[in-house]
């Protein structure tokens, strides 16, 4: 990591800073983090290190390491299902309120975020790509008009960005992505709020079968290497 800048309070940034390393890969499950260590990387004073540290404890972003620190929390795939069943309801909720309010321009919207998608997943972009998944789903939680639901969901963005680190690295996935996308702003554009729903829904449900395969793919051959080992 980078040293940051001090546009904020330097807890958020070094906060910002990390969960983003989290978030994209860059800091793995599992990695060991000091105050001291990431106060020379960021070129800051151990301080906001540590009250950024307690946050991201809070959070569920790291975890306890001893006296060596902290380590980055693995992500659980029980924390992931619960997750993703929260987001059944709110996804499914938030596509027939949009359903029944989106205004005339969504669909330009919807459709610029659609190529842009597309076009990272050609590209192999992950970020972007990552990127594009979350401006489609704020899109329609926007359209809902529902601040609960953009509030509520605010706060779970950064785990969501890790489980789709997981699903999206796998190019198996990609494409059914788009196409679920699509489908949703279809039924959302044609205010097709049943359609909307069972389509948001089963998005959602499909990415929580995904990242339960690709955990159980990924234990088994820790397994498999452990035994040969």
């Amino acid at each position: 990591m980078d040293a940051i800048g001090h546009q904020k309070a330097l807890p958020d940034l070094v906060h910002e800073r990390i969960v983003e390393g989290i978030c994209n890969g860059s800091l793995a499950p599992g990695e060991r983090l000091t105050q001291d260590g990431l106060a020379r990387q960021l070129d800051v004073s151990r301080l906001p290190v540590g009250q950024a540290l307690k946050r991201l404890e809070a959070e569920g972003f790291v975890q306890p390491a001893g006296r060596r620190g902290v380590k980055v929390a693995p992500l659980e795939e029980r924390f992931v299902r619960e997750l993703y069943e929260f987001r059944m309801g709110i996804d499914q909720v938030s596509a027939g309120l949009a359903a029944r309010r989106a205004g005339p321009d969504l669909r330009q919207r919807g459709e610029a975020i659609l190529e842009r998608g597309r076009c990272a997943s050609g590209d192999g972009d992950i970020p972007e790509l990552i990127a594009a998944d979350m401006a489609f789903h704020q899109l329609i939680y926007e359209a809902a008009g529902n601040g609960m639901i953009l509030e509520t969901m605010a706060s779970h963005w950064n785990h969501t960005r890790r489980v789709m680190q997981t699903i999206l690295s796998d190019d198996r996935h990609k494409e059914q992505v788009w196409h679920d996308h699509a489908a949703i702003l279809d039924a959302v554009c044609a205010g097709d709020v049943t359609t909307a729903e069972r389509a948001a829904r089963d998005h959602a449900e499909r990415a929580s079968e995904w990242f339960e395969n690709e955990m159980a793919r990924a234990d088994s051959h820790a397994r498999v290497g452990t035994a040969q080992g």
